[in-house]
This record gives structure tokens, C-alpha cells and sequence, in this order.
């Protein structure tokens, strides 16, 4: 997959046998940041959507979180809240890693909001355990949970992950 990419970082581990102004990285480096900015062109559900860098277009993955599947039970409801934040808007995306589907894995800010934050704060996105690193996304579902935001009206809402193993 070829992404247009505006930044790269990687975090070297320095060696004293490299040469002078070689970069080595360490298998246990953390993996580089890519950034981009582009336009959204499409949702697919409450956390992918299309986003064309350069002129290409790109399916991209919302980190950290996991949405209803459209089939579930407020599955429909949480693509158009993804859709009310990001369609036919200009969006930042920064990630490390691509997942199975070779989608880039993303944190997206729109207009300076954090669009997985906000998915997950307004109560149309469970905090990704498996998968979470930011830690202040687990206080915004607490506080959706117990202001019955979004999916958390359901008294028994079911985590897509258990619902996509239940359905398959």
C-alpha cells in the first residue's frame, strides 16, 4: 500500500558499533509516526471512513476504539455521528501500524477534536481495551455509561467484539 506521508519519526536505540550518522532502530523502538491531512470522502460504519491523501483514496481504521457493527443495535446510529464529525471535512490523521485489511490504524482531529474521543465521549464508541493506549478515553466512557449517552441507553449493550464472534 503506498500512502503519501508528510512526517516520519522513528526513536533510535544509538549503538557504539554503528557508523557516525547511521540510524539503527531496536526491535523494541517504538514504531515511526506517519501524519497526513486530507479530505473525507465516505463512512463505511461508526469507525472507518475513506480519506484521500493526495489524490488517492485511502480506508482508514479509528484507533483505540471500537464501534457498533452497522448490524448491531445502534450500529447505524454511531456511522452517522462519525459521519457528523468528519464527512466532506478536512482531517488530520497521524498512526504506526496498518492492520489486517492494510488500513492504517488512526487518531483523526478535525478542527482540533479529537474524532476518537469524541466517538467514545458521546457515548458511540466502546475504549478498544485490547488495543488502548490513552487511558483518559476510559474516564469519557465511564461518564457516557453513567449519563446513558448513545449506545449506553441500552441496558445490556453488547461489545462488537463479542457481538462479531457471536455472528460470524
Amino acid at each position: 500500500m503506498a500512502l503519501a506521508v508528510s512526517a516520519a519519526q522513528a526513536q533510535p536505540f544509538p549503538s557504539v558499533t554503528a557508523p557516525a550518522g547511521s540510524l539503527v532502530i531496536s526491535p523494541r523502538a517504538p514504531k515511526p509516526v506517519h501524519s497526513a491531512t486530507g479530505f473525507v470522502t465516505g463512512v463505511s460504519d461508526g469507525d472507518t471512513f475513506y480519506l484521500v491523501i493526495d489524490g488517492q483514496s485511502t480506508r482508514v481504521r479509528l484507533a483505540q476504539i471500537d464501534a457498533p457493527e452497522k448490524a448491531q443495535p445502534f450500529g447505524r446510529r454511531a456511522e452517522q455521528a462519525l459521519r457528523e464529525l468528519v464527512w466532506k471535512r478536512q482531517v488530520s490523521v497521524t498512526w504506526r501500524q496498518l492492520d489486517r485489511y492494510e488500513r492504517p490504524i488512526v487518531q483523526v482531529q478535525v478542527d482540533g477534536l479529537d474524532v476518537n474521543a469524541e466517538l467514545v465521549r458521546l457515548g458511540w464508541a466502546w475504549v478498544y481495551t485490547q488495543y488502548a493506549t490513552d487511558r483518559s478515553l476510559n474516564a469519557l466512557e465511564q461518564e457516557a455509561r453513567r449519563e446513558r449517552r448513545g449506545l449506553w441507553a441500552d441496558a445490556h449493550p453488547i461489545e462488537p467484539w463479542e457481538w462479531r464472534k457471536e455472528h460470524k
